[in-house]
């Protein structure tokens, strides 16, 4: 029963940001457990990356829970996973439990003697990890898992703090490294995002979410002494590449520039850099919903430009079979027949649905009265709009916008 909790756990922490490693404890730790920090900054080779000094070899018999800092005050959770013949133990980290920002970059660097050449690779590193405002949120997650999987009051909780320095020395920069490995870093990169803007085309929100997750791929420019800004920075970038993405999923100019605006918006309505991390996830989860509501792939070529065509005119009332039909040089039955085979669905029956949804969005985020709402669906006749809309909803959509602001 303990792995289903410790796969949702993992589930968890990725939409968190926070990566998850399962792990022999008598074996090396993986080398990117740091996510590549020490790799970069230390001049060092083959060595494991990171080591918790302090920890009881018996810590996975004894069901001890560690919260780690390391000497960079990032920070880990080590979870003993129980019934196994190893010493297993899922780490969870590196997150950080004090807010990122240039000048605490910079004592840090200071404290351990960092060449400033490394100062903007550090400081790029602390504000890609996830940032917990609220530990104690996350510390009571942790504890609700470990009563379910150890047992009531049958584990422990331990605190250690790494202090000292680190024992290799520095590289002077982080463009030390071999021309080998920043390719690969650069190759990864690439990779990455082809994968996320795939994931994307296809609507597949959780798979777009694990890959854009990677710290290689968010791989932020924080040049800026704006913290803020450069984190709306970089979602302006992610934003175009989600808009590129979607438009590899057939999705329409129209839908997709719309989007792209309101996305703009969010992301420069932003207050704090604590909140890229919802908005990253925002834009994601949006433009995947977008690609599997508006998407014209897997449809003929003429199929496409019809349901194209719709898209553009849906808020006029104008829009008929007729009037489609004459503005494509179709003929009336040939388009009917092919709307049928393609969508399984009537010309008309299709229009009243992609309105509905239409009216449903402005009813969730705007204050338009209903009257305004049906007159940008293209439906002049309120009548007819509440038939149309009850219909799909079983509701009207004046009791519809009643039951969603009681919620």
């Amino acid at each position: 029963m303990q792995n289903s909790f410790l796969e949702f756990t993992k589930s968890y922490f990725d939409k968190m940001g926070i990566q998850t490693h399962i792990v022999n404890i008598r074996e090396p730790l993986p080398l990117d457990l740091d996510m590549g920090l020490r790799k970069t900054i230390l001049n060092k080779r083959d060595a494991e990356t990171i080591s918790f000094k302090g920890i009881s070899d018996s810590f996975t018999q004894e069901k001890i829970i560690y919260y780690a800092a390391d000497i960079y005050n990032c920070s880990y959770i080590l979870l003993p996973v129980p019934e196994q013949e190893l010493p297993i133990a899922m780490i969870l980290g590196p997150y950080l439990v004090e807010s990122p920002g240039i000048q605490r970059t910079q004592e840090i660097c200071r404290k351990h003697n960092i060449p400033e050449g490394l100062w903007q690779f550090i400081n790029q590193y602390y504000t890609s990890l996830t940032y917990i405002e609220n530990i104690s949120t996350l510390e009571s997650y942790v504890e609700t898992l470990a009563e379910t999987i150890y047992g009531m009051s049958k584990y422990k909780i331990e605190y250690i703090r790494q202090e000292g320095t680190e024992s290799e020395i520095y590289l002077t920069s982080a463009n030390s490294t071999s021309n080998e490995n920043t390719m690969q870093q650069l190759e990864h990169r690439y990779d990455l995002e082809e994968k996320v803007m795939d994931a994307i085309s296809g609507g597949n929100f959780d798979r777009a979410m694990h890959y854009s997750s990677d710290i290689a791929f968010r791989g932020l420019d924080n040049r800026s002494s704006n913290t803020l800004r450069s984190k709306k920075n970089n979602l302006l970038a992610f934003n175009t590449l989600c808009r590129k993405a979607a438009e590899r999923g057939k999705v329409h100019p129209v839908h997709l520039d719309e989007m792209s605006r309101r996305m703009a918006v969010r992301i420069e309505n932003m207050t704090t850099p604590t909140q890229d991390k919802e908005v990253h996830r925002e834009i994601l989860k949006k433009y995947c919903l977008l690609v599997q509501q508006q998407s014209t792939a897997g449809y003929s070529p003429v199929m496409q430009k019809i349901l194209n065509h719709i898209s553009q005119k849906l808020s006029e009332p104008e829009l008929t079979l007729q009037e489609t039909a004459e503005e494509l040089g179709l003929n009336k039955s040939y388009l009917a027949s092919l709307f049928k085979k393609e969508t399984r669905s009537t010309f008309t029956c299709f229009v009243n649905k992609k309105r509905v949804e239409r009216a449903i969005f402005l009813l969730n985020t705007s204050d338009y009265s209903v009257h305004t709402i049906a007159s940008i669906c293209g439906m002049n006749d309120m009548t007819y709009f509440n038939r149309v809309f009850k219909k799909e909803k079983g509701i009207t959509p004046t009791q519809y916008r009643k039951m969603i602001r009681q919620e």
